[in-house]
């Protein structure tokens, strides 16, 4: 069997367990329809898609600080099947940075194209953190001040940044990672086949040519804040769907809480940690737990349907890429 036959396999082995594993939540979603306003149901599809735009002008924008010039819909493209990998397989996100690179090959090296996507992981958690001290100051002007909870964020905050720090020592000390990399070529021989050292190659360069000039970054993570705050905006729709207003703070924390629980959980697992965490924060910030999990289903369950089918589709138009 051909390497691209085993990967669309594993595409839709992967489809099917999340759809399995999510099943009670459509049947859900199917009975809130009742009292859900549709209008606001339409915006959310609406603004799920214009934030895959927005990833293809953040992708666009890093790739022309490293001088390449490729398509909006191809990064369209690209931004959605890189999130159905990302969905399907729990790898944290490698998974999806790999796909990127095969998507924009072969205009832009192999560790070029991986570098883009962890430029974005990366933008996007320096946004997430800004508007941190943004949901506190709003929830603080209101009655939904929780102590424990601005606690627990800023711990969890603190320790994304720890990580990310240690990630960025590591990465940057060039001659480690390259040991590592003969090291694990000796141990598995099918690295150098599939062009390993060429792949870290590309990925210093690039990663050089990033941090000698910072500035080029500014206009992706322009790109980072605005998909931040179109998300924000997404989950809210939520809320006026079931036709309730809320202070704008509890929204953004739920964001905020929610993704630095994926960012831990989306190393083990793909379903769950998000939408826990999500109803879990809405409960503790005053809002029932019936409707926090309304409103967790409703923003996931479309996520999910806007998402996953033409990112499958994505997905297996560029695995015929694959050697």
């Amino acid at each position: 069997m051909k390497l691209r036959q085993v990967v669309l396999a594993l595409g839709i082995i992967g489809l099917f367990i999340v759809i399995l594993l999510n099943r009670h939540q459509f049947v859900t979603f199917w009975h809130l329809l009742i009292n859900i306003k549709l209008y606001y149901l339409i915006a959310v599809v609406i603004v799920q898609l214009f934030s895959y735009y927005l990833n293809a002008l953040y992708y666009r924008s890093i790739l022309r600080a490293f001088k390449y010039e490729i398509g909006l819909m191809r990064l369209f493209e690209g931004a959605m099947s890189s999130n159905f990998v990302n969905y399907i397989f729990p790898t944290a996100g490698m998974g999806g940075a790999v796909f990127l690179s095969q998507v924009l090959k072969p205009e832009v090296p192999r560790g070029q194209g991986f570098l883009t996507q962890i430029m974005r992981y990366v933008l996007s958690s320096i946004a997430v953190a800004m508007f941190i001290p943004v949901s506190i100051l709003l929830l603080a002007a209101t009655d939904h001040s929780d102590a424990t909870v601005f606690e627990g964020v800023i711990v969890a905050a603190f320790l994304i940044l720890t990580v990310g720090i240690i990630i960025y020592k590591l990465v940057r000390n060039e001659k480690l990672v390259r040991r590592l990399h003969n090291w694990l070529s000796l141990k598995f021989h099918f690295l150098k086949s599939i062009g390993s050292k060429s792949f870290a190659d590309d990925f210093y360069s690039g990663f050089h040519e990033i941090f000698g000039n910072v500035r080029t970054m500014f206009v992706p993570y322009v790109w980072s804040v605005t998909y931040i705050v179109v998300e924000v905006f997404t989950m809210y729709l939520a809320f006026l769907a079931l036709g309730r207003v809320v202070n704008p703070g509890i929204v953004l924390m739920g964001y905020i809480v929610a993704n630095i629980s994926s960012v831990f959980g989306g190393a083990i697992i793909s379903v769950g940690a998000f939408e826990v965490s999500l109803t879990g924060i809405l409960v503790a910030l005053g809002q029932p737990f019936a409707f926090a999990l309304s409103v967790t289903l409703i923003y996931r369950v479309l996520n999910m349907i806007i998402g996953l089918p033409p990112g499958f589709i994505y997905y297996r138009k560029y695995i015929k890429k694959t050697a």
